[in-house]
């Protein structure tokens, strides 16, 4: 307990000194569907991303970031500093769901707005494809984006208002419209903090580049939609450069999940396990880097646990305001990392996707059987399950290659009895999801 003490002090310590001049906007890029291997700065050699890579150059690189498996899941945990699980947001919420996102449930976009923050979301919502749960409703003071309206299909929103139909071929799978929106919502903000947050539909599945994209990559179309992504990232920091923000901006670039590896032509998970659907590191840990330009050393690297929970404890301690008291946030505030700052201990010794895995320090425990991503009738079709009961060491063992359950029985006793003691507090916190009336 005093080491825990210890650690929030140095915490807070950080926070203090960090942002006695001004609160720093914010722009946080989540694309869609991306392997951990599909970013110049983590190897890839097939896919060029130089604007990408210069968030990592100026920025840091982190290397256990670890989100949810499948899309909705992830953006929830963004939104509230929660397991998906925590707070009934475990699979994709479709329109047929008739559900969404918790009117209940305090996300970073409104402790951000009451802390004085314009709060823009331009691209992907999925946390509820009914009116009700219109981001709007949720903190963001503008929304740009795709909503599912059901038997009109997918339309595309200004705040709560149709601005115009999807064409599949080109709006729902690469948008021209997203980055002048966001562009856009960066010039009107100028003059105080801001909060973007960009959520691109690329590279999700069907891989449709633009035309000045196309071709542009040595890996297909998914490659190309990647290129054409970076370009578009580029575009947003070269408007914090004419703006004379980038100074004052925090730039972080992540990934949903893993890539979709069971169709052709897909991404790469570098050297992870298989991919999306799945709780291997492969579906689960994806590439961030993060800059911050006199904050943030350029050039560093972190590779201890971090994840996309811990975005809401963070960005409140940036921006002055307390993370809610009144209920279960399991994010911590990692600012010490992006700072490079020395800690005692690790601020995540352990990390739990309740009732499937637990990473301990290096100990991987899988407590239920994982099958492949999608199934392996095409696309990348030498994957292989692994059973309930298996561990890894990924310190020796990254690709999670080797069961060794059998060489240390007693390591895979202790996580399980770790992941029980865990459940059996956790099941009593679940929150609802909200439901559509069927009134």
């Amino acid at each position: 307990m005093k080491n825990l003490f210890t650690l929030h002090l140095l915490i807070a310590a950080v926070v203090c000194s960090a942002f006695a001049d001004q609160k720093p906007n914010i722009i946080f890029i989540l694309s869609d569907d991306q392997g951990y291997g599909d970013l110049g700065c983590y190897g890839s050699e097939n896919i060029k991303t130089p604007n990408i890579d210069s968030i990592r150059e100026e920025g840091i690189k982190f290397e256990s970031f670890y989100v949810q498996n499948r899309c909705s899941p992830t953006r929830a945990s963004f939104m509230t500093g929660c397991h998906a699980q925590r707070i009934d947001m475990a699979k994709v919420i479709y329109h047929r769901d008739r559900s969404g996102l918790n009117a209940n449930e305090i996300t970073v976009a409104e402790l951000l707005r009451d802390a004085g923050y314009a709060t823009g979301l331009v691209g992907k919502w999925h946390l509820g494809e009914w009116p009700q749960f219109n981001p709007t409703y949720h903190g963001f003071d503008y929304f740009y984006g795709y909503i599912d309206q059901g038997g009109e299909g997918r339309v595309i929103l200004e705040n709560r208002e149709k601005e115009a139909d999807v064409d599949k071929e080109t709006d729902r799978f690469s948008s021209k419209r997203f980055l002048p929106a966001g562009l856009e919502f960066i010039r009107k903000n100028k003059d105080q903090p801001f909060f973007l947050y960009y959520a691109s539909n690329i590279p999700h599945t069907k891989w449709l580049p633009h035309a000045d994209f196309a071709g542009s990559s040595e890996q297909g179309a998914y490659g190309d939609c990647v290129q054409q992504l970076d370009w578009e990232v580029g575009q947003l920091l070269k408007e914090l450069d004419t703006l004379g923000l980038k100074e004052n901006t925090l730039v972080i670039f992540a990934s949903d999940n893993g890539p979709q590896l069971n169709t052709e032509g897909y991404g790469s998970a570098g050297p992870l396990r298989d991919g999306k659907w799945t709780y291997f590191e492969g579906g689960v840990r994806v590439p961030c880097v993060m800059r911050w330009p006199g904050k943030i050393p350029a050039g560093s690297t972190n590779s201890e646990i971090t994840g996309i929970i811990d975005m809401l404890p963070t960005f409140c301690a940036m921006a002055g305001v307390d993370v809610p008291s009144d209920r279960i946030i399991d994010g911590e505030n990692i600012l010490p990392y992006m700072f490079v700052q020395p800690l005692g201990k690790p601020i995540h010794e352990t990390f739990i996707f309740p009732g499937a895995t637990i990473r301990h320090g290096d100990w991987k425990l899988f407590v239920k059987d994982q099958k492949p991503g999608g199934g392996i009738k095409k696309g990348k079709t030498d994957r292989v399950p692994a059973k309930e009961g298996s561990l890894f060491n990924l310190s020796n063992d990254l690709g999670e290659s080797k069961d060794v359950s059998g060489a240390y029985p007693e390591k895979a006793a202790e996580l399980n009895a770790m992941m029980e003691t865990y459940m059996q507090a956790f099941k009593p916190t679940i929150r609802p999801r909200e439901n559509v009336s069927t009134d």
